[in-house]
């Protein structure tokens, strides 16, 4: 969960144990939707829409998964917790907003969590709450997951592998497996030998107060993930594939889920791992700090998912019988780790508080487009003066030719139809001068020229690191609605992925 936290100042590295680790160089998005790190593009609890999330263990190990939202605006982590996957285990849930405006994750999995949920509920924090001063519910209606391998279990005699092992479809002691994730209360000198303290020792090292558990790295292919979201009174759902990614982790990442005071550090807070890696304070061997387990944005997601353009479908049909229309989602996970941490909050706090270009914000954001749409008959249109041109293309660009948010939304118009999404973060885009009000598009992306892009760096606050990988990561699908206005329960949609030009 999210809470008071100001994440500067990291602790020195410690003398710690050792614990063994599996490597590799390189993530890649896979053809057979399964990694050690999935990223669902898109949740909503806008317009009467809820989003759910299905997460499959496709191996023997038992898995433990950070499952984590982040709010569209600012990609800000605004509900996150853990989930234990016995082998072969699925978790699901889905994302709602009640009458009190709250957001929360249910449940009626009975896998093991950290914390329990509160009536199969996990509910985001906000300052109506006594864990936060900063409002991250503020702008978290939409936004995107990301569900990232912590570590695994692979011998069945490990005491958390015992404890979340499925017997009769219930976890053996969910009780217990939680006494896993507190926050290391003891010496150094205890830390990862001694198991009377309980909570992480080290990234690969925890205890339930009687007994240590031993981590070793997920390995590739370990998590399929899927997603749905649905308007139930419009008839409208569309889901789809996570983007998953493999070989991201280079050790285990193993993190408490106590609450963390503002000015205060956690290396082993739960605000990692993050789609850089795990904990700064120690490397993947469990001493420090951690140079070799930080760095995974650069190294691997942005190459992953760095891309110069994305290319899709688009309709703005309407009928006296029903609209076929389309918004395009379109993501840039990661951005966050772009961002001074300190700095940010303290904006957030106060509004005299600034976060500079260069200074503090360092993202890829706002990243310019333009968009080069086509309908399906080769892009031809005919213009006012009635002659003929040369086709296919007319270049032009969506109001304000900008994407200012980690999620964005484009929704196609012709003047009269409604959105598919009705989205917060939309930027309305009307194709003109075609034939047709069908057809396809290429929208074309650059980072922002005002900014060196560069990733924060916890153990080197003054240097951020520059990106290596510039190109855009980017993420996304458009969702597609067949409108038939008052026969709400003839109306469907479908997602279609993005293809994208690197």
């Amino acid at each position: 969960m999210k809470a008071n936290f100001k994440p500067l100042g990291l602790a020195a590295a410690v003398a710690a144990v050792s614990a063994g680790y599996a490597g590799s160089t390189m993530g890649l998005p896979t053809a057979t939707n399964t990694g050690d790190v999935a990223i669902v593009p898109y949740y909503t609890v806008e317009n009467g829409f809820n989003s759910g999330v299905h997460i499959i263990n496709t191996t023997n190990a038992a898995q433990v998964v950070k499952l984590r939202l982040r709010r569209g605006s600012d990609s800000q982590d605004s509900l996150d917790f853990n989930i234990v996957l016995s082998p072969q285990d699925e978790w699901v849930g889905s994302i709602q907003r009640d009458d009190d405006d709250r957001i929360f994750i249910q449940t009626a999995d009975t896998s093991c969590t950290a914390p329990a949920a509160t009536d199969g509920k996990f509910f985001m924090p906000d300052t109506g709450s006594d864990t936060t001063v900063v409002n991250f519910r503020e702008g978290a209606d939409e936004g995107y997951i990301e569900i990232i391998g912590m570590a695994q279990v692979k011998d069945p005699n490990q005491p958390i592998y015992i404890s979340s092992k499925h017997k009769a479809g219930v976890p053996a002691d969910c009780v217990d497996v939680r006494q896993n994730f507190f926050r290391f209360a003891g010496t150094e000198k205890q830390r990862g030998t001694d198991p009377s303290v309980r909570g992480v020792h080290l990234p690969a090292v925890t205890s339930n107060g009687k007994a240590v558990s031993l981590y070793v790295d997920t390995p590739d292919n370990a998590l399929s993930v899927s997603y749905f979201s649905r308007d139930s009174d419009g008839g409208l759902e569309f889901g789809g594939n996570a983007v998953h990614l493999n070989g991201f982790a280079l050790g285990p990442m193993m993190t408490n889920q106590e609450v963390i005071v503002a000015g205060a550090s956690d290396p082993l807070g739960y605000l990692f791992p993050d789609l850089d890696g795990g904990s700064p304070g120690f490397n993947v061997a469990g001493i420090g700090p951690g140079t070799d387990n930080r760095g995974r944005f650069d190294a691997v997601v942005r190459p992953s998912l760095g891309v110069q353009g994305l290319l899709n479908d688009w309709s703005t049909n309407t009928s006296a019988d029903f609209e076929v229309t389309t918004d395009w989602v379109v993501t840039l996970p990661g951005q966050y780790l772009m961002l001074d941490p300190g700095s940010y909050i303290a904006s957030l706090l106060d509004a005299k508080a600034t976060c500079a270009a260069n200074v503090c914000d360092f993202r890829d954001l706002p990243v310019g487009l333009s968009i080069t749409y086509y309908d399906r008959e080769e892009g031809r249109f005919t213009p006012e003066s009635g002659d003929l041109v040369v086709s296919p293309a007319i270049n032009v660009a969506p109001s304000g030719a900008v994407l200012n948010n980690e999620v964005n939304v484009i929704e196609w118009s012709n003047g009269s139809n409604d959105p598919v999404l009705g989205s917060s973060y939309a930027v309305s885009f009307q194709p003109t001068g075609l034939t047709s009000q069908v057809g396809w598009a290429d929208l074309a992306v650059t980072a922002t020229a005002t900014k060196t892009q560069s990733v924060w760096n916890y153990l080197d606050p003054n240097n951020p690191d520059p990106v290596v990988n510039a190109a855009v990561p980017i993420i996304g699908f458009a969702a597609w609605q067949r409108n038939f206005g008052d026969n709400a329960a003839a109306n469907y949609g479908r997602a279609v992925d993005h293809a994208y030009r690197s």
